[in-house]
């Protein structure tokens, strides 16, 4: 489709010659194409640039797939001869790598890209680079991204991986400060290696960028992730790898869900906008989001009992693990009650819901050594926020002026003098 609108696309782009770079994706092996930040390019494409745009932004935004081009070629050894353009932060990303080159003060530059041989020469205006992976190294314009495990980069710069990125506010580290950030994520996705092989597999497949986030209100942990950012996850700071693998898990199964979704619903049409109460949160919440958070919360709680049950630790640390983990069974529990009691559901969906249901008992198994008390607590806090707000025992979530009617019907008002 991009290909067919650069036929129709102003004479100075078509003289750009974008084509090949597009080509070369098209022709590519769809293991190059699994990056976010092509996630990302595209949603531009669909949301704005299929539509009538300034020649410098179509420009920007034909010039971006060179990087994707280069880097593919670079993989395969093929050849490649094409126009390009510097991120607006006067970088080209070889997406899929952990390289990039810098030319600052040069952002949106056009520039010519030629692969032969394993080699890539950038030129332009004052710009002049070569690149190879096979001898690779940071120096001059060439940089490399940390990286938290292989193929896992950790990135607060590259715009077309940032600039997507709008919850909590990104984090610009220093980089020492994102070295550390790289070197806890990477200690949490080994842990992850040897507690949940299978899981760590899944994630490292999908996962390829983390960009980092502020946190300024000192939460245990912010983060997000995102539809068209298929592959990357944003989230906070943390000197616990068990708090960044809890994290990771949390936005890992939201992207899953967000694929799997797309390809096989779980809710029968037209229930996106039913709402319901919320075992996490005061406000209330859609039906969608009642499964999404089910399944992050229960794979975040197994994985905690996992871990609690494989390794020794102070026992501070061990209490506060099974808070979360019988917290965690009690709110999944209230939101698949929710789901089961409420939703339509494809055969697909009520297969998954089923699968929710047994791995939440195998969890609350794995609790029954837990301290008496602590469970108490914990059902006592989670009875609590029911209380406050849904209705009675049910999944609907208690609005005061709902409530007000349905406690007190008109033709149940008290009886006026005349009537």
């Amino acid at each position: 489709a991009v290909e067919r609108s650069l036929r129709k696309a102003p004479a100075a782009a078509r003289r750009r010659n974008f084509g090949p770079a597009l080509a070369l994706l098209r022709a590519a092996p769809g293991g190059t194409l699994d990056h976010p930040a092509l996630d990302y390019w595209l949603f531009l494409w669909e949301s704005h640039f299929s539509r009538p745009a300034s020649a410098e932004d179509l420009d920007l935004q034909l010039g971006l797939v060179g990087g994707f081009a280069a880097a593919s070629a670079l993989a395969r050894r093929a050849p490649l001869s094409c126009g390009a353009s510097l991120d607006p932060d006067g970088r080209l990303y070889l997406h899929g790598t952990p390289w990039f080159l810098e030319f600052p003060g040069r952002g949106r530059a056009p520039v010519a890209l030629a692969v032969r041989g394993g080699v890539l020469t950038v030129a332009g205006d004052g710009i002049s680079a070569r690149f190879s992976l096979a001898d690779a190294r940071p120096g001059g314009p060439v940089a490399r991204l940390d990286e938290a495990a292989p193929g896992v980069v950790v990135d607060d710069r590259g715009w077309l991986q940032v600039h997507g990125v709008t919850m909590h506010g990104l984090a610009t580290l220093e980089p020492a400060e994102r070295a550390r950030f790289a070197s806890v994520l990477g200690r949490a996705l080994s842990d992850m290696s040897e507690r949940a092989p299978e899981l760590h597999a899944e994630m490292t497949d999908l996962l390829k960028v983390v960009v980092p986030l502020q946190n300024p209100m000192n939460h245990g942990s912010v983060s997000s992730s995102y539809v068209n950012l298929r592959g990357l996850i944003a989230l906070s700071h943390s000197e616990d790898p068990l708090l960044q693998a809890e994290t990771l898990i949390h936005e890992f199964c939201h992207m899953k869900m967000n694929q799997l979704l797309a390809a096989d619903p779980v809710l029968l049409p037209g229930q996106s906008g039913q709402v319901y109460y919320s075992p996490w949160r005061k406000d209330a919440r859609r039906l969608r989001g009642l499964l999404l958070g089910a399944h992050a919360f229960l794979n975040v709680a197994r994985y905690l009992s996992r871990s609690l049950e494989r390794e020794e630790r102070a026992e501070a640390d061990e209490i506060e693990v099974m808070v979360n983990v019988s917290r965690r069974v009690l709110q999944v529990e209230d939101a698949l009650r929710a789901v089961t009691e409420h939703a339509e559901l494809t055969e697909f969906g009520r297969r998954l819901v089923y699968r929710m249901w047994r791995e939440l008992g195998i969890v609350r198994h794995a609790t029954l050594w837990y301290p008496a008390a602590l469970l108490a607590e914990q059902r006592a806090e989670c009875a609590a926020h029911r209380a406050a707000h849904a209705l009675n025992d049910t999944a609907l979530h208690k609005d005061a002026a709902l409530v007000d009617k349905i406690a007190r019907p008109a033709f149940l008002a008290p009886k006026t003098e005349g009537a």
